[in-house]
This record gives C-alpha cells, sequence and structure tokens, in this order.
C-alpha cells in the first residue's frame, strides 16, 4: 500500500507547479500582475525574487510603477510587472533611424521619439 501512495504522490508532484511557473503562465497570458495579485492567486509572496529568476531566465519584463491614494490618503507606489513581447518590426526601427538621419536638425529625435512611443504603448497595454 505505501507503494501505491509514493507512488501517487510522485505523480501529483510532476504536475505540480512551481510558483514561478504559475506567474510566468500568467505573465505569458499578456496579464500584468502585482505582488497582492500574485498572493491572492498563486500564494507567492515573494514576487520580487520570482521577477528576478525569470529575468535571469531571458524574459523581458518591465516594471510598471504605480501610484495611488492609501487609505489615508497618502500616495503609494507599488510595481506592476508585464512581459514586453514587443511586436515592433526591425523595418520600422530602420526607417525611423535612417529617415530621421536624413532630415534636417529638427527631426534628429525622429527615431528615439517613435521608438520610444511605441515601446511605451506596448509596455502599458493591458493586453487583456
Amino acid at each position: 500500500m505505501n507503494h501505491w501512495y509514493n507512488e501517487g504522490q510522485q505523480i501529483l508532484n510532476m504536475k505540480r507547479l512551481t510558483k514561478t511557473k504559475m506567474v510566468k503562465n500568467h505573465l505569458q497570458r499578456g496579464q500584468t500582475i502585482t505582488s497582492l495579485e500574485a498572493i491572492n492567486l498563486y500564494g507567492a509572496t515573494r514576487l520580487s525574487a520570482i521577477i528576478f529568476n525569470l529575468r535571469q531566465q531571458g524574459l523581458d519584463i518591465a516594471t510598471l510603477p504605480t501610484t495611488i491614494k492609501d487609505m489615508f490618503g497618502n500616495s503609494t507606489t507599488y510595481a506592476k510587472y508585464k512581459l514586453l513581447d514587443l511586436d515592433i518590426e526591425p523595418r520600422d526601427v530602420e526607417e525611423d533611424l535612417f529617415t530621421s538621419a536624413e532630415k534636417h536638425e529638427e527631426t534628429k529625435g525622429t527615431f528615439n521619439k517613435n521608438f520610444l512611443q511605441k515601446l511605451w504603448s506596448k509596455i502599458t497595454s493591458e493586453g487583456q
């Protein structure tokens, strides 16, 4: 009987998702996550450590500082994390780079401005 129990437990362990995997799946679905959401949804109390490890694995995760008023009226800032899945085509970057280099002094910042606008738009969109 003990043998069957151990085998069953091993199967359960193989199917069990770690908190890191659950957070990774959450982000890969295009959703943002905060520490409070990680605690409530996955029981993950150390979200910043999980985010650090996911970044070490090569995931591009943006930290979006979010400021709200707390129950006492004080401003408080917390982190909201979002996986960057940028659909900025290399041709967009090249086009902006070359056109800005060819234009007069007034438009030299076109590349940076357009690229950063596209980047910020992708980061701040909720994707839900």
